[in-house]
């Protein structure tokens, strides 16, 4: 789906003044980050490693894995695209509402696709499909299943690969990942985003974490370069500075909650582990209140009628600060009273 994902404001010549349509940390990017990128402009010169190798092995050593287990990507996206193409012309079963590039991916590559509802998922549920993508946490509701849950999915489900999306796990209290679990289960591919958490989506940069095998099995289809410099330098940079990177969950889950209870005032707004959530109109529709929080009052949201089983009244929310939050609350309060 080249169209329909959030941060769309290039759509609009209004200024956007706050964008809530975007799951991307809400301080922004790193300014020692910055500062280290452009010192390395110098590389643009020359092609990047053609399979970001060195980027893999600090990765690697990050999650106490081997270099073979890693598979840096141009996003998360393409990762989904990469494995999509690993298993073609076999099928896939999609817990919804989910990320449409999980469809996507598979109709490019002929995969058949079935579809769980996320309330019917249980830690018993037994699947037939060669692949099962689920995000931990979803995106667009922010649910999370525990890693119990999943470990005990993924091992009744042995015959079947489980593509988790672990995009946004640095963004719920727990931050529990499947990484430990590679292990002991063999049929389980992690997908890693470092541009949500460290707010570089311009710069697309993502990873696979799986078996010797898996990633062997992918790599085989993927094109070189894939990664350019600027984005393999932005990740060596984060792996060697990760813990000051580290931000604090509680307050941006205590910004969240803020601004969750000021919206159920005008409207419907569902629970979530995170720090983006769904919020469910009682009258109108989420294009209309999109488009009329453009035009007057430069505010961008995320309509989410596109993603598979939600409606025309649904639409989706990432906590920004609190004072661009107060302009969100103030905005859909006029809606209101229109």
């Amino acid at each position: 789906m080249i169209l329909g994902h959030g941060d769309d404001r290039y759509l609009y010549s209004r200024e956007i003044l706050a964008d809530f349509s975007s799951n991307v940390y809400y301080k922004g990017l790193s300014i020692g980050l910055v500062q280290h990128l452009s010192t390395q402009l110098f590389r643009l010169k020359n092609y990047p490693e053609a399979n970001a190798q060195s980027l893999q092995e600090a990765l690697a050593q990050w999650h106490s894995l081997l270099p073979s287990q890693v598979l840096a990507t141009n996003g998360a996206t393409e990762a989904f695209y990469l494995v999509a193409h690993a298993f073609r012309r076999q099928s896939a079963t999609i817990v919804i509402p989910a990320f449409a590039e999980y469809e996507d991916a598979c109709r490019i590559n002929d995969i058949t696709v079935s579809y769980l509802e996320w309330s019917s998922l249980n830690a018993g549920s037994k699947f037939t499909t060669a692949l099962v993508f689920l995000g931990n946490p979803n995106n667009p509701t922010g649910a999370l299943l525990s890693v119990e849950f999943l470990r005990t999915l993924i091992a009744n489900n042995a015959e079947v690969t489980f593509v988790i999306d672990e995009a946004y796990v640095d963004f719920t209290r727990e931050r529990t990942s499947l990484v430990n679990s590679l292990a002991d289960l063999p049929n389980l591919i992690i997908i890693k985003s470092l541009t949500k958490t460290y707010a570089i989506p311009g710069l697309r940069l993502g990873y696979l974490l799986s078996s010797a095998s898996i990633i062997a099995k992918i790599t085989a289809s993927k094109m070189p370069w894939s990664v350019n410099a600027l984005a393999i330098e932005a990740g060596l940079y984060i792996t060697a500075h990760k813990e000051q990177l580290t931000f604090e969950v509680a307050d941006l889950l205590q910004d969240t909650a803020n601004l969750m209870a000021a919206l159920s005032i005008h409207v419907n707004v569902l629970p979530t582990s995170t720090s983006f959530f769904l919020c469910e109109l009682i009258q109108g529709t989420a294009a209309d209140l999109k488009a009329w929080l453009v035009e007057e009052h430069g505010l961008l949201i995320r309509d989410a009628s596109n993603f598979k089983s939600l409606g025309p009244k649904h639409f989706r929310v990432a906590t920004q600060t609190p004072d661009k939050n107060a302009l969100l609350i103030k905005g859909i309060n006029a809606w209101m009273e229109r």
